[in-house]
């Protein structure tokens, strides 16, 4: 996933907030503001330049090495010869240029594969956290969506009860209504307001977490689509998601490249009781001139270096039964990864599928739900009703609409969750349900 920071589209939204243009934004929109905003995105971005550095550290011990040693002393020496004595105090000083060109190592390809393998992870990690940004601020996103259907149905619920207790006063007031009818109308009132003083407690706290990653302005977002079919996953089968997840899933990815990283680091210590072979080329120049039997040189010399390991007390060999283990370590690790992605992936599509028919089901209950008001309300006029029922039935639709709701924003929050465990979620995933909204 590529996001470009002052990507042309986040300057022209941002344009149109600052202008008072501002429409109510997409969830690909909220993404796109979010990855110009979000902090988190761009400590990803810094570690991923942090984390490439090691391959780069593993390249440099093949390469050539070049560096300057020097040193200088102030002398006192007490000579005695077979023909006098000689006290001297003088300077001195050498310098010299060394440069080394490794020759022979038996892990060269080891080393080059850890390099490419730490590549790889890196590239990984990042991939890894931009997934858990389009993740985290999808959430909040879906959050905010539903706490505005809540305070939507909690204001349409003590609005619809504020009615019916103006109503059921005026009938009171004429003697057509008992005063139980009126106590009961005034209860629900009260209830009605309490909830809805807590809705708006609960957007306000919903956008003030999307305002946080987004910078997006406190206008209200679109709403799905009143008559909306979820379309279908893509592939449909589990299967096609567990292929999917087997390539591309985060933890599967990292497991493996983490056991091909073991592999190399095993052969390296293999490696190290092996002969080195180094190019080595020294010029320099030592100076005691100061002293009455000193003298000046220069040096030039030209080589090669060998370093045969002959005993190092086990040192060698203990770490390479403790790189034997690693490996096993990361085989288990990896098996573990690829069961539990699995789990995950089949768990995720069930919920999918669930949500799907849950959304349905709901939907086809409001439409019950909203018949049912409309018998109690023509039953109250003809007086075979009472404004109990009446509330009741205006309290079942305010409640199936509620639930309905929820059950479609879970199914939209658990097929973000399947894409994100497969390991093919990202803004343009995410992109693709803007037309599944409208407009408030």
């Amino acid at each position: 996933m590529k996001l470009k920071a002052h990507n042309p589209a986040v300057l022209a939204l941002m344009l149109g907030l600052c202008t008072g243009q501002a429409t109510a934004i997409t969830p690909g929109e909220a993404l796109l503001m979010a990855s110009e905003r979000d902090p988190a995105l761009a400590s990803a971005r810094a570690a991923y330049q942090a984390e490439a550095e090691a391959g780069e550290q593993e390249r440099s011990q093949l390469r050539p090495t070049l560096g300057l040693i020097g040193d200088g002393y102030y002398n006192s020496s007490d000579s005695q010869f077979a023909f006098g004595s000689a006290k001297d105090q003088y300077r001195s000083w050498s310098a010299y240029l060394q440069a080394r060109q490794p020759l022979l190592r038996m892990d060269w390809s080891a080393r080059g594969d850890r390099a490419d393998t730490h590549d790889a992870l890196a590239r990984e990690g990042l991939a890894d956290r931009e997934r858990t940004f389009v993740s985290r601020v999808s959430q909040r996103y879906i959050e905010t969506l539903l706490a505005e259907d809540e305070i939507d149905q909690a204001e349409s619920e003590a609005s619809a009860v504020r009615e019916s207790l103006s109503d059921t006063r005026k009938r009171y007031d004429v003697e057509l209504v008992p005063g139980t009818d009126l106590k009961e109308a005034q209860a629900r009132d009260d209830l009605a307001q309490a909830e809805l003083v807590s809705a708006r407690a609960s957007v306000e706290q919903a956008r003030d977490a999307l305002q946080e990653v987004t910078g997006y302005d406190r206008a209200r977002l679109p709403r799905l689509r009143e008559a909306l079919d979820f379309p279908a996953l893509d592939p449909v089968d589990i299967d096609g998601w567990l292929r999917i997840a087997a390539e591309n899933s985060t933890a599967t990815r990292d497991a493996k490249l983490r056991l091909q990283l073991a592999q190399t680091e095993l052969k390296s210590r293999q490696a190290d009781a092996w002969p080195t072979v180094d190019v080595v080329a020294q010029a320099g120049r030592m100076d005691s001139l100061d002293y009455s039997l000193g003298q000046r040189q220069d040096d030039a010399k030209i080589g090669v270096e060998l370093n045969l390991p002959i005993y190092a007390g086990g040192y060698n060999r203990s770490r390479v039964r403790e790189a034997e283990g690693r490996v096993k370590e990361a085989e288990f690790e990896l098996q573990r990864a690829s069961l539990e992605t699995e789990r995950q992936v089949r768990s995720l599509f069930r919920a999918v599928e669930t949500a799907r028919a849950r959304a349905a089901a709901y939907n086809r209950a409001l439409d019950s739900a909203v018949l049912a008001q409309a018998a109690a309300a023509a039953g109250y006029d003809a007086g075979t009703r009472t404004i109990t029922d009446v509330l009741d039935a205006k309290s079942r639709v305010v409640q199936a609409r509620r639930t309905r709701n929820a059950s479609r924003y879970d199914l939209l929050t658990q097929s973000l969750l399947l894409y994100a465990a497969a390991g093919n979620l990202t803004i343009a995933s995410v992109a693709k349900t803007d037309a599944l909204f409208e407009p408030r």
